[in-house]
Protein backbone atom coordinates (compact mmCIF):
# COMPACT_ATOMS: atom_id res chain seq x y z
CA UNK A 1 0.00 0.00 0.00
CA UNK A 2 1.02 3.70 -1.02
CA UNK A 3 3.28 5.39 1.91
CA UNK A 4 3.54 9.14 2.57
CA UNK A 5 0.43 10.19 1.65
CA UNK A 6 -0.42 13.66 2.11
CA UNK A 7 -4.17 13.16 3.51
CA UNK A 8 -5.30 16.33 3.46
CA UNK A 9 -4.10 17.20 -0.53
CA UNK A 10 -6.06 13.77 -0.95
CA UNK A 11 -9.34 15.23 0.68
CA UNK A 12 -9.42 18.37 -1.32
CA UNK A 13 -8.84 16.36 -4.21
CA UNK A 14 -11.80 13.70 -3.88
CA UNK A 15 -13.69 17.26 -2.24
CA UNK A 16 -13.10 19.30 -6.02
CA UNK A 17 -13.79 16.28 -7.98
CA UNK A 18 -16.39 14.70 -7.07
CA UNK A 19 -18.26 18.34 -6.02
CA UNK A 20 -17.80 19.19 -9.50
CA UNK A 21 -19.75 15.79 -11.04
CA UNK A 22 -22.53 16.11 -8.55
CA UNK A 23 -25.24 17.91 -10.84
CA UNK A 24 -24.76 14.87 -13.63
CA UNK A 25 -23.48 12.16 -11.34
CA UNK A 26 -26.69 10.07 -11.90
CA UNK A 27 -26.66 10.30 -15.36
CA UNK A 28 -23.25 9.49 -16.05
CA UNK A 29 -22.01 6.96 -13.42
CA UNK A 30 -25.15 6.11 -11.39
CA UNK A 31 -26.76 3.20 -13.67
CA UNK A 32 -22.65 1.39 -12.75
CA UNK A 33 -22.67 2.28 -8.96
CA UNK A 34 -26.73 1.47 -8.30
CA UNK A 35 -25.82 -2.06 -9.99
CA UNK A 36 -23.80 -2.54 -6.54
CA UNK A 37 -26.76 -1.32 -4.11
CA UNK A 38 -28.81 -4.49 -3.29
CA UNK A 39 -25.77 -6.99 -2.56
CA UNK A 40 -24.13 -4.02 -0.34
CA UNK A 41 -27.71 -3.45 1.73
CA UNK A 42 -28.11 -7.61 2.19
CA UNK A 43 -24.64 -8.04 3.12
CA UNK A 44 -25.46 -5.53 5.66
CA UNK A 45 -28.58 -7.00 6.85
CA UNK A 46 -30.53 -3.64 6.23
CA UNK A 47 -33.93 -4.21 7.77
CA UNK A 48 -37.23 -2.41 8.35
CA UNK A 49 -37.28 -0.12 11.65
CA UNK A 50 -32.98 -0.41 11.76
CA UNK A 51 -30.83 2.90 12.37
CA UNK A 52 -28.64 3.01 9.11
CA UNK A 53 -25.46 5.05 8.69
CA UNK A 54 -24.56 5.76 4.73
CA UNK A 55 -21.11 7.07 4.58
CA UNK A 56 -20.34 9.10 1.33
CA UNK A 57 -23.82 9.16 0.11
CA UNK A 58 -23.13 11.53 -2.61
CA UNK A 59 -26.87 12.20 -4.27
CA UNK A 60 -28.26 9.87 -2.03
CA UNK A 61 -28.92 6.79 -3.90
CA UNK A 62 -27.98 4.35 -1.08
CA UNK A 63 -29.65 5.96 1.49
CA UNK A 64 -32.77 6.16 -0.51
CA UNK A 65 -32.53 2.37 -0.92
CA UNK A 66 -32.44 1.54 2.42
CA UNK A 67 -35.37 3.91 3.41
CA UNK A 68 -37.42 1.65 0.32
CA UNK A 69 -36.51 -1.33 3.25
CA UNK A 70 -38.66 0.73 6.08
CA UNK A 71 -35.01 1.79 7.23
CA UNK A 72 -34.12 5.01 9.18
CA UNK A 73 -31.11 5.92 7.36
CA UNK A 74 -28.73 8.42 7.59
CA UNK A 75 -26.17 9.67 4.90
CA UNK A 76 -23.20 11.79 5.49
CA UNK A 77 -20.95 13.56 3.01
CA UNK A 78 -17.77 15.70 2.45
CA UNK A 79 -19.21 17.63 -0.24
CA UNK A 80 -21.75 20.71 -0.32
CA UNK A 81 -22.26 20.14 -3.89
CA UNK A 82 -23.46 16.52 -3.56
CA UNK A 83 -25.59 17.09 -0.48
CA UNK A 84 -27.11 19.61 -2.36
CA UNK A 85 -28.06 17.33 -5.39
CA UNK A 86 -29.17 14.41 -2.39
CA UNK A 87 -31.55 16.99 -0.74
CA UNK A 88 -33.00 18.05 -4.25
CA UNK A 89 -33.48 14.49 -5.37
CA UNK A 90 -34.57 13.03 -1.77
CA UNK A 91 -36.23 15.48 0.30
CA UNK A 92 -37.20 13.65 2.66
CA UNK A 93 -33.79 12.03 4.06
CA UNK A 94 -31.67 12.98 7.09
CA UNK A 95 -28.35 14.48 5.15
CA UNK A 96 -25.45 15.33 7.16
CA UNK A 97 -22.16 17.35 6.53
CA UNK A 98 -19.47 15.45 8.27
CA UNK A 99 -15.99 13.56 7.21
CA UNK A 100 -15.92 9.73 7.20
CA UNK A 101 -12.93 9.52 8.66
CA UNK A 102 -14.08 11.70 11.55
CA UNK A 103 -17.60 11.06 11.78
CA UNK A 104 -20.26 13.28 14.08
CA UNK A 105 -22.10 10.41 15.76
CA UNK A 106 -22.33 9.36 19.59
CA UNK A 107 -20.70 5.74 20.17
CA UNK A 108 -23.02 2.74 18.90
CA UNK A 109 -26.05 5.35 17.18
CA UNK A 110 -26.45 2.68 14.09
CA UNK A 111 -27.27 -0.87 13.32
CA UNK A 112 -25.50 -1.07 10.25
CA UNK A 113 -23.21 1.19 8.58
CA UNK A 114 -22.54 0.95 4.90
CA UNK A 115 -20.23 2.95 2.07
CA UNK A 116 -20.68 2.50 -1.81
CA UNK A 117 -17.34 2.90 -3.37
CA UNK A 118 -16.02 5.54 -0.78
CA UNK A 119 -13.35 3.73 1.07
CA UNK A 120 -10.92 3.89 -1.57
CA UNK A 121 -11.38 7.59 -1.67
CA UNK A 122 -9.96 7.88 1.77
CA UNK A 123 -6.21 8.64 2.55
CA UNK A 124 -7.44 7.18 6.05
CA UNK A 125 -9.31 4.00 5.49
CA UNK A 126 -8.94 2.28 8.87
CA UNK A 127 -9.26 5.46 10.22
CA UNK A 128 -13.31 5.22 7.95
CA UNK A 129 -12.90 1.50 9.22
CA UNK A 130 -12.50 2.32 13.39
CA UNK A 131 -15.19 4.71 12.81
CA UNK A 132 -17.96 2.72 11.75
CA UNK A 133 -16.75 0.35 14.47
CA UNK A 134 -17.52 2.73 17.23
CA UNK A 135 -20.43 4.01 15.59
CA UNK A 136 -22.26 0.44 15.48
CA UNK A 137 -24.34 -1.05 18.15
CA UNK A 138 -22.90 -4.45 19.36
CA UNK A 139 -24.29 -7.36 16.52
CA UNK A 140 -24.41 -4.49 13.98
CA UNK A 141 -22.74 -4.92 10.22
CA UNK A 142 -20.68 -2.91 7.89
CA UNK A 143 -20.16 -3.43 4.15
CA UNK A 144 -18.27 -1.77 1.58
CA UNK A 145 -17.78 -1.69 -1.77
CA UNK A 146 -14.89 -0.71 -3.90
CA UNK A 147 -13.45 -1.21 -7.46
CA UNK A 148 -12.25 -4.66 -8.86
CA UNK A 149 -8.55 -4.77 -9.94
CA UNK A 150 -7.35 -2.41 -12.32
CA UNK A 151 -6.99 -4.86 -15.35
CA UNK A 152 -10.61 -6.11 -15.00
CA UNK A 153 -12.00 -2.78 -15.10
CA UNK A 154 -13.01 -2.35 -18.73
CA UNK A 155 -15.22 0.67 -18.26
CA UNK A 156 -12.82 2.79 -16.33
CA UNK A 157 -9.68 1.54 -19.11
CA UNK A 158 -11.83 2.41 -22.14
CA UNK A 159 -11.87 6.15 -20.71
CA UNK A 160 -8.23 5.87 -19.19
CA UNK A 161 -6.50 4.07 -22.01
CA UNK A 162 -7.72 7.01 -24.56
CA UNK A 163 -6.02 9.60 -21.83
CA UNK A 164 -2.86 8.08 -21.70
CA UNK A 165 -2.25 7.55 -25.18
CA UNK A 166 -3.11 11.32 -25.91
CA UNK A 167 -2.12 13.67 -23.10
CA UNK A 168 -0.59 11.12 -20.70
CA UNK A 169 -1.95 10.55 -17.45
CA UNK A 170 -1.36 12.83 -14.72
CA UNK A 171 0.33 11.68 -11.10
CA UNK A 172 -3.23 12.34 -9.00
CA UNK A 173 -3.28 12.43 -5.00
CA UNK A 174 -5.20 9.25 -4.02
CA UNK A 175 -5.32 6.81 -1.07
CA UNK A 176 -3.52 3.80 0.09
CA UNK A 177 -6.64 1.66 -1.37
CA UNK A 178 -6.40 2.54 -5.00
CA UNK A 179 -5.82 0.15 -7.24
CA UNK A 180 -5.78 -2.55 -4.23
CA UNK A 181 -7.86 -5.58 -5.02
CA UNK A 182 -5.94 -8.26 -2.52
CA UNK A 183 -8.94 -9.30 -0.35
CA UNK A 184 -6.45 -10.19 2.43
CA UNK A 185 -5.53 -6.94 2.47
CA UNK A 186 -9.41 -6.05 2.47
CA UNK A 187 -9.67 -9.21 5.80
CA UNK A 188 -6.78 -7.86 7.72
CA UNK A 189 -8.11 -4.35 8.02
CA UNK A 190 -11.23 -4.85 8.98
CA UNK A 191 -9.54 -7.12 11.62
CA UNK A 192 -7.58 -4.63 12.83
CA UNK A 193 -10.91 -2.61 13.33
CA UNK A 194 -12.02 -5.23 15.21
CA UNK A 195 -14.94 -5.96 13.11
CA UNK A 196 -15.94 -9.88 13.11
CA UNK A 197 -16.85 -12.07 10.19
CA UNK A 198 -15.04 -10.81 7.64
CA UNK A 199 -16.15 -11.82 4.15
CA UNK A 200 -14.95 -10.78 0.85
CA UNK A 201 -16.45 -11.10 -2.85
CA UNK A 202 -16.42 -10.21 -5.81
CA UNK A 203 -19.52 -7.95 -7.93
CA UNK A 204 -19.79 -8.52 -11.36
CA UNK A 205 -21.26 -5.54 -12.60
CA UNK A 206 -21.01 -3.37 -16.12
CA UNK A 207 -21.39 -0.02 -16.69
CA UNK A 208 -25.24 -0.03 -19.29
CA UNK A 209 -25.98 2.84 -21.32
CA UNK A 210 -27.84 3.08 -24.49
CA UNK A 211 -25.38 5.95 -25.48
CA UNK A 212 -21.71 6.82 -24.48
CA UNK A 213 -22.61 10.52 -24.25
CA UNK A 214 -23.78 9.99 -20.78
CA UNK A 215 -20.57 8.15 -20.11
CA UNK A 216 -18.04 10.37 -22.02
CA UNK A 217 -20.11 13.77 -20.02
CA UNK A 218 -19.13 11.66 -16.68
CA UNK A 219 -15.94 11.45 -17.31
CA UNK A 220 -16.10 14.90 -18.90
CA UNK A 221 -16.84 16.13 -15.45
CA UNK A 222 -14.55 14.12 -13.29
CA UNK A 223 -11.26 14.48 -15.04
CA UNK A 224 -12.24 18.01 -15.83
CA UNK A 225 -11.41 17.69 -19.50
CA UNK A 226 -12.42 21.47 -20.25
CA UNK A 227 -9.08 22.69 -18.69
CA UNK A 228 -7.32 20.91 -21.84
CA UNK A 229 -6.89 22.05 -25.22
CA UNK A 230 -10.24 21.58 -27.75
CA UNK A 231 -7.77 18.97 -30.22
CA UNK A 232 -6.77 17.07 -27.19
CA UNK A 233 -10.26 16.89 -25.44
CA UNK A 234 -11.70 15.74 -29.21
CA UNK A 235 -9.15 13.27 -29.65
CA UNK A 236 -9.43 11.47 -26.24
CA UNK A 237 -13.62 11.39 -27.18
CA UNK A 238 -13.13 10.02 -30.68
CA UNK A 239 -11.23 6.87 -29.13
CA UNK A 240 -14.00 6.42 -26.56
CA UNK A 241 -16.40 6.96 -29.09
CA UNK A 242 -14.58 4.23 -31.47
CA UNK A 243 -13.67 1.66 -28.94
CA UNK A 244 -16.61 1.77 -26.92
CA UNK A 245 -18.39 -0.19 -30.30
CA UNK A 246 -16.71 -3.23 -29.25
CA UNK A 247 -19.07 -2.93 -26.12
CA UNK A 248 -22.33 -2.51 -27.84
CA UNK A 249 -24.87 -5.51 -27.25
CA UNK A 250 -28.47 -4.90 -28.78
CA UNK A 251 -28.32 -1.51 -28.93
CA UNK A 252 -26.82 -0.41 -25.30
CA UNK A 253 -22.93 -0.28 -24.43
CA UNK A 254 -21.78 -2.92 -21.97
CA UNK A 255 -18.59 -2.23 -20.12
CA UNK A 256 -17.29 -4.43 -17.48
CA UNK A 257 -16.26 -2.65 -14.46
CA UNK A 258 -16.88 -5.41 -11.17
CA UNK A 259 -16.46 -4.58 -8.10
CA UNK A 260 -15.01 -6.28 -4.50
CA UNK A 261 -17.96 -6.37 -1.19
CA UNK A 262 -16.41 -6.56 2.16
CA UNK A 263 -18.76 -6.79 5.18
CA UNK A 264 -18.10 -7.62 8.81
CA UNK A 265 -19.94 -7.68 12.05
CA UNK A 266 -19.06 -5.67 15.02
Amino acid sequence: MQQQIDAAEVARFENATWSRCADGYMDGFGPLVTEAVRPLLERAGVASGERILDLGTGPGVVAEAAAALGATPVGVDFSEAMLAEARRRHPGLELRAGSAEELPFADEEFDAVVGNFVLHHSARPDRVLSEAHRVLRPGGRTAFTVWADPSELDAFGLFFTAVEEHVGMPDLPHGPLFGVSDFAVFREMLAKARFREPRVEKLDIAWKTLSIDSFLAAFRDWADLGALPAESREAIERTVRERAEAYRRNGAVVMPNPAILLSAVK
